[in-house]
């Protein structure tokens, strides 16, 4: 039976690599398992048969959300943007919680973390407005460079703070 709930959790994992703006780490998080699967990775060698037995279940289910979602995605985006997208950010504004208490068991609150938060939702919110402005296609064929600048600061300020 556990074998079963971690490939759900894998198949829950898989599709977080696939999802715009979800990753599959918050769900690592999410269901309690990051530093266990981190451990895992790391020290694979030290004790092979459990760390098997931990990983190949959340891989095949890893392997089976990544496919199982990737159509169902690719034709929810096409046949339902602004649902699809709207979803998303549900999911996105959803974990926030769950991350600040994670966040917070380790180092006590930052008031730079405020800023930096508030500071990504603003960009967040504002690509979403002027989506259609820098035109971004998925294939990369057609990107324009402001954009992709734009969608990588708030990953590198989140860097700069927390090493701070």
């Amino acid at each position: 039976m556990k074998f079963i709930f971690d490939c759900f959790k894998g198949i829950a994992i898989g599709s977080g690599a696939i999802l715009p703006g979800i990753s599959s780490g918050v769900f690592c998080v999410i269901f309690g398992i990051y530093e266990k699967l981190l451990d895992s990775v790391l020290n694979f060698t030290k004790d092979v048969k459990n760390n098997l037995k931990f990983l190949v279940p959340i891989l095949i289910g890893t392997v089976l959300g990544f496919f199982i979602f990737g159509k169902f995605l690719n034709y929810c985006l096409v046949k339902f943007p602004i649902q699809t997208k709207s979803i998303f950010i549900g999911f996105i504004l959803g974990s926030i919680p769950i991350l600040i208490k994670e966040t917070n068991k380790k180092e006590k609150f930052k008031f730079s973390n405020l800023i930096f938060f508030f500071f990504s939702l603003a960009i967040g919110i504002a690509s979403i407005f002027f989506e259609h402005i820098f035109s971004f296609s998925i294939a990369m064929e057609n990107y324009n460079i402001l954009y992709l600048v734009l969608c990588r600061i708030p990953y590198v300020l989140w860097n700069y703070y927390s090493r701070c």
